[in-house]
């Protein structure tokens, strides 16, 4: 398990790319119940206790999983979607396991007087690293240049703000994947 986690974290440092993760459906299944496991708290943070953070997760993961199939299916790639997936999926919850500490720093000091802005810029430049990685997997997926792999990127993050928006009700903030 060392193996694969230095693994995304080659990825997430652009040393290597999906073809890199082996094609396994149970990898791909264990990379899944970590990216639900590692987005619980933060869904929790951004939400509250409510039947929104699983709506949220399970949106997301299958937003993810259509837009991946069809783009691979599309492209002629589709022979890469599962190490395509379970790299976005590992690289999505190790980020996201960094989030969780800038987080709850940031609801911390909601209620504080001066608020800071501190960790919500972590937490901005972690997701602008996430979509870097996205790019790069997909960039490598594609077989296309890392540029096409950020504009594809940047829309499918826009999209998924878009869906999560349109569906979540009007007092709920939207959190960044």
């Amino acid at each position: 398990m060392l193996v694969y986690v230095q693994t995304l974290i080659n990825i997430a440092l652009r040393r290597l790319g999906p073809e890199h993760i082996p094609d396994s459906g149970l990898l791909l299944g264990l990379t899944l119940v970590a990216y639900v496991a590692v987005q619980v708290p933060l869904a929790w943070l951004a939400y509250g206790p409510s039947s929104v953070v699983l709506t949220t997760i399970g949106v997301s993961a299958l937003l993810l999983i259509g837009f991946l199939w069809a783009l691979l299916r599309l492209s002629g790639h589709q022979s890469r979607f599962r190490q395509t997936l379970t790299a976005l999926l590992g690289t999505s919850a190790l980020l996201s396991f960094l989030t969780i500490p800038f987080s709850l720093w940031r609801q911390s000091t909601l209620d504080a007087q001066p608020v800071t802005a501190l960790p919500s810029l972590f937490i901005f430049a972690i997701m602008l690293w996430s979509l870097a990685i996205d790019g790069h997997i997909l960039a490598r997926a594609l077989s296309r240049p890392f540029v096409i792999g950020m504009m594809i990127s940047i829309a499918y993050f826009f999209v998924h703000t878009t869906v999560l928006f349109e569906m979540l009700p009007a007092s709920m903030p939207v959190a960044a994947d």
